[in-house]
C-alpha cells in the first residue's frame, strides 16, 4: 500500500489502495471530524476518482466522523468495540515457563502474514502494506511474536505521547486458548507503562467475541464510544 496524502482547506487524509486492491480506495481521516464537511469531502472523493479508484473504504473513526461521513453519503461496514485500560493498575508478571516472546523483523513477516489470514475473516486480512501502515501509525512501535518453534501468535503495539495502542493481535487458531493472547497483551502493557503511557486502547469487531472477553479479562473496559469503518461507492 503506497499511502498519500490528501489535504484540502482544513481537513487532511491519508489515502492509498485497500490491501493492494488498484479499484478499491483506503481513506483515513487525520483532522478534526469539524474539518470533515460536504465541500471537503467532495474534493477527496474526487481525487480518489482521478487516481482510478472505484470505491472507497475508511479506517476506523469515531462517532463525529462518522456522522460528517453519512452526510456525504458514506455507509457502515463494520462496528468496532473501543477498549481502555488504565496502566496504573498492576500487570501480571509473565510466568516462568510461559510462551516465548521475542523481538520480531523483516525476516518474519511472511510467516506473520500467513498467521494473519488464519487468524481473521477476509476482509480483515493485512498483506504487506498493510502490515507496514499498522507499523507506522505511531511514532513509535514494536512489533512482537511468540514461538512454540513456529510462529503462533503475534503482537504490534505503539504509543504516542501517554497513549498506548494495541494496533493488532493475532494467534494462530489451533492455538487459542492456551494464554499466547494473553502473554502477548501482557508484555506489550509492560512495554507500555515501561515508556511511562498511562493509558492502552484497543479495538476490536463488535462480532469477535473471544477477543472482547480477553481483553476485558486483561483489565479492558469498554468506551461508550464505538468506531465504525464506512464505505462508498465513488462511481
Amino acid at each position: 500500500m503506497v499511502l498519500y496524502s490528501i489535504h484540502v482547506g482544513d481537513a487532511r487524509f491519508r489515502c492509498g489502495p485497500w490491501r493492494g486492491d488498484p479499484e478499491v480506495a483506503y481513506l483515513v481521516p487525520l483532522s478534526p471530524a469539524s474539518t470533515l464537511d460536504r465541500g471537503a469531502l467532495s474534493a477527496a472523493r474526487a481525487k480518489l476518482v482521478a487516481d482510478g479508484f472505484n470505491k472507497v473504504i475508511t479506517g476506523a473513526v469515531g462517532a463525529g466522523e462518522c456522522q460528517a461521513m453519512h452526510l456525504d453519503g458514506f455507509m457502515d461496514r463494520e462496528h468496532l468495540h473501543l477498549l481502555s485500560r488504565d496502566l496504573n493498575v498492576p500487570i501480571p508478571r509473565r510466568r516462568r515457563g510461559s510462551v516465548r516472546i521475542r523481538r520480531s523483523g523483516n525476516r518474519d513477516h511472511e510467516s506473520i502474514l500467513d498467521l494473519d489470514e488464519t487468524a481473521f475473516d477476509p476482509f480483515w486480512h493485512l498483506d504487506q502494506s498493510g502490515l507496514q501502515e499498522a507499523l507506522t501509525a505511531t511514532p513509535v512501535s514494536r512489533l512482537r511474536v511468540a514461538r512454540t518453534g513456529e510462529i503462533v501468535g503475534y503482537a504490534i503495539t505503539g504509543r504516542a505521547g501517554r497513549n498506548g495502542y494495541l494496533q493488532r493481535l493475532a494467534v494462530r487458531p489451533d492455538h487459542q486458548g492456551s494464554g499466547i493472547g494473553s502473554a502477548l497483551v501482557n508484555d506489550s502493557l509492560r512495554w507500555l507503562k515501561r515508556n511511562r503511557v498511562s493509558v492502552a486502547w484497543v479495538n476490536t469487531q463488535e462480532s469477535n467475541t473471544r477477543a472482547l472477553e480477553l481483553y476485558q479479562r486483561l483489565g479492558f473496559r469498554s468506551e461508550p464510544t464505538r468506531l465504525t469503518v464506512l464505505q462508498r461507492q465513488l462511481r
